[in-house]
């Protein structure tokens, strides 16, 4: 999902220290992320409706999108939860992502949702970390939290996890320590 913000006055600003959002822009998008996540846990409450895709198309869309799109180098990621519209209920799959010249975790996941939306995707954070790719040495090193998702239990384990499928040649490790 290669994706570039712009600098400017209408960007994104979050709170260094805390994660916290410091702008009409950074709420807009903490706000929407925490809105797919109420979102999916009252729809898991409910009884399923009608599909309007079947399951075997929603399945190929899906399979479609990378599990991983992560930048080389040292950057904070996002694991989020990836579903089609109109899908039958359960059809989805996880995916980490990071994009270079991001620095917040509620970024990562509004520039994987900007390319994803237009193509009927839906998605739930999960939470996020801080990851380190390195192509050359074929390692991958999963760790930390996110400040403004807050740590989820698994989520680092489950990102390595992912990450190691899709770069089975690759020395992938996790942790939950630090930040």
């Amino acid at each position: 999902f290669p994706f570039s913000m712009a600098d400017s006055a209408d960007a994104a600003q979050w709170d260094d220290a805390t994660g916290a959002p410091l702008n009409d822009a950074a709420r807009s998008i903490l706000e929407e992320a925490k809105a797919t996540i109420a979102k999916s846990s009252a729809a898991s409450s409910k009884s399923s409706s009608k599909a309007v895709i079947s399951e075997d198309a929603a399945r190929a869309i899906l399979a479609a999108i990378p599990d991983v799109d992560l930048a080389t180098g040292e950057h904070k990621y996002v694991q989020v939860i990836i579903s089609v519209k109109g899908a039958p209920k359960g059809v989805s799959k996880p995916i980490v992502t990071s994009t270079a010249g991001l620095m917040y975790h509620p970024d990562m996941y509004d520039a994987a949702m900007k390319k994803l939306k237009p193509l009927g995707i839906t998605g739930r954070v999960v939470g996020g970390g801080r990851i380190n790719l390195d192509h050359g040495a074929k390692t991958a090193s999963v760790w930390g939290y996110s400040k403004s998702f807050g740590r989820v239990e698994g989520c680092n384990k489950r990102s390595a996890e992912i990450i190691g499928r899709f770069h089975p040649d690759y020395r992938v490790t996790w942790s939950d320590d630090g930040y």
